[in-house]
Order: C-alpha cells, then sequence, then structure tokens
C-alpha cells in the first residue's frame, strides 16, 4: 500500500514528463504542485531526521555542484584513514543524546553567539537564578514536544476541501511550483558547459587568435 501512495501522491522525473506530454485540457496543476510539494516535504523530513540520528549518509543538497564533487572525492580519491575521519565528524551531539546530532556549523554558530554576546549569557543567568530561588527545575528553558494534533487536523481538512489529492482534468492553478530536482540538474549542466568552456579557454594559442 505505502508503495502504491507514494507512485500516485509524490512527484517523480517520469510522471511529470508524461503529465506534460498530456494535451493542456488534460492536464492537471492543483495535482501536479500537490505531488511536488509532497516530494519536497518528504526529502526536507528524510534530510532532518537523518541529521537527527547522526547518519552520515545523508548530505545536504543546496550547493549541488560542490557537494558532487565533495562526495565524489571523498568516496572515491581520499585516503581510507582521512575519508573516516571526515564522515566521523560531519556531524556532533552536543547533549549526548539519541536523535540529537546537529551539523558542526550548527554547533560553531552557537558558540559565535555567546561569544559576541555576553549580555546573552548574563541574562541565561538570570534565568537559572530565578529557576533556583522559586524551585523550577529548568522549566522555563526546556519546554515539552509540541502537540501537533489540532495543526495537522486543520491542515486536513483544508486539503480535503480544496481536494488537492484528487485529480481533476484541466483544472488550473493560481501558479506552477517548479520542479527543483529538474531546475538543479539544470544548473549544474549549464554550470558544467560554462568550466568546459572556460576551460577550452583557457587552452587558446596565440595563433588560434590569428586569422
Amino acid at each position: 500500500m505505502s508503495h502504491t501512495v507514494v507512485q500516485k501522491y509524490v512527484a517523480c522525473m517520469d510522471t511529470l514528463d508524461h503529465a506534460h506530454e498530456k494535451p493542456k485540457e488534460q492536464q492537471e496543476k492543483r495535482f501536479e504542485n500537490q505531488v511536488l510539494h509532497n516530494r519536497d516535504e518528504l526529502l526536507y523530513i528524510d534530510l532532518c531526521q537523518a541529521m537527527n540520528a547522526g547518519d552520515i549518509g545523508h548530505g545536504k543538497h543546496k550547493y549541488a555542484t560542490q557537494i558532487l564533487r565533495f562526495l565524489t572525492n571523498l568516496q572515491y580519491n581520499y585516503p581510507g584513514e582521512l575519508r573516516h575521519i571526515i564522515r566521523m565528524n560531519l556531524l556532533c551531539n552536543p547533549m549526548g543524546k539519541s536523535l540529537s546530532f546537529r551539523p558542526v556549523d550548527w554547533l560553531v554558530e552557537r558558540n559565535n553567539l555567546y561569544t559576541k554576546s555576553p549580555l546573552i549569557e548574563v541574562y541565561r543567568n538570570c534565568h537559572v537564578t530565578i529557576e533556583n530561588a522559586f524551585h523550577l527545575i529548568h522549566r522555563t528553558i526546556r519546554h515539552a514536544q509540541p502537540d501537533m494534533m489540532k495543526t495537522i487536523q486543520r491542515l486536513a481538512s483544508h486539503i480535503k476541501e480544496k481536494h488537492s489529492h484528487t485529480f481533476k482534468p484541466g483544472r488550473s492553478a493560481l501558479c506552477s511550483i517548479l520542479g527543483q530536482v529538474a531546475v538543479s540538474m539544470s544548473l549544474m549542466q549549464e554550470r558544467k558547459v560554462s568550466t568546459t568552456d572556460e576551460a577550452e579557454m583557457d587552452n587558446i594559442d596565440p595563433e588560434d587568435l590569428i586569422d
């Protein structure tokens, strides 16, 4: 059942290409927007959970070209000991608890926050002093997990009302969501072509500029 749900309601390159090949009156922009949104949300959730769990097999995709180069070096070019050191230091766990891993740059920025702003530490000490005086046991800085049930119910009601998961041929939308995977691949190809052209320009001899 899960495979059927994903195939129907999560966008992939094949289904999107097939949808775009249909006549305009048979296309469904609102449904297409929704399945693209579903895919992007699932990728984001997968990334967040991987980071929290300290899964170093996953990576960010914001800087696709640089990440591709880095992963290629990490997988094939770097010595074995160096690869192990890099993998073991991609994430850190300041609290030492399960599902509490964070990127190293997050810890660096957090340290910078306390280093650059001494008043924040003074303010935090005031909190601790008040908590100790009233025996609050850190209740003001440690919160319970948020209850998302009402938010999820409202979201489910909105989705049901708009029929965004129902395919209705010919239905339009106020805007079209771009397939970020396809856009990223296109940018990578453009960057590759640009880099190749620059390399060719660097290899031009003076004789090549004489007619």
